[in-house]
């Protein structure tokens, strides 16, 4: 839930470390802070926040904990943007796709703490705070690169024609993030359907194929890749 009461002062260190702030000096954030007037967001696990960028334009960055980010369409439709962990550029996706009519929903796989704040801070030229808006700016623009990736690597699962070629592509990739070929990966079964844009029952019955085949072994969230031919890197 947002906390009026959270000082920023209380997770100072927490701001100072993230990438968006780096290179600036303890009182360019402090002034920043002051003028950009952020909420803080405490999120339980399991516990959603919904916003819509046409109403609520935030760019957030997740300071501790983990959660997911989902598009929602006009059916209510749930897709998986991206699975984060503290230090992520969360907002940043949201900021990106803000033209596009959706909502987006953040959802808190672990207790997590949320910083968002208006972008029109960085993109009005304010005289007085000029200077950390360029800082924070070049920051931001390098987090894109992180985004754009993301976004690169979606559209490869997606782009495959048959679930079992999605599945063996996410997989691929996973590896290459991990350079192994036994990896944990961040999402459910339901989110890894809706991260493959495939029905859930038609996925585990793919997963199961390809076990029984030996190409791949996995339990739960951890998976291991029995027959590498599949995979160069």
């Amino acid at each position: 839930m947002y906390n009026h009461t959270i000082q920023y002062s209380e997770y100072f260190d927490l701001i100072h470390a993230h990438p968006l702030f780096s290179g600036l000096s303890a009182e360019e954030i402090t002034a920043f802070l002051d003028f950009a007037s952020p909420k803080f967001y405490e999120m339980e696990p399991g516990q959603h926040i919904r916003l819509d960028p046409g109403i609520e334009r935030k760019l957030g960055i997740v300071l501790t904990g983990a959660v997911k980010v989902f598009a929602i369409d006009y059916d209510g439709n749930k897709s998986v943007l991206n699975a984060l962990r503290g230090r992520g550029a969360v907002g940043t996706l949201m900021f990106m796709m803000e033209l596009y009519n959706m909502m987006f929903e953040i959802s808190a796989d672990d207790a997590a703490l949320m910083l968002l704040f208006d972008p029109g801070v960085l993109l009005k030229t304010d005289a007085e705070h000029a200077v950390i808006q360029h800082k924070l700016l070049v920051n931001l623009m390098s987090a894109q690169h992180d985004v754009y990736v993301t976004i690169t690597r979606h559209l490869v699962c997606l782009s495959q024609r048959t679930i079992r070629n999605k599945i063996m592509r996410y997989l691929q990739i996973r590896g290459e993030m991990e350079h192994s070929y036994e990896f944990d990966i961040p999402l459910s079964r339901d989110d890894m359907a809706a991260y493959l844009a495939v029905d859930r029952a038609s996925l585990s019955r793919s997963l199961g194929e390809l076990k029984s085949e030996g190409v791949i072994d996995f339990r739960k969230n951890h998976f291991k890749i029995l027959d590498t031919g599949h995979f160069h890197y």
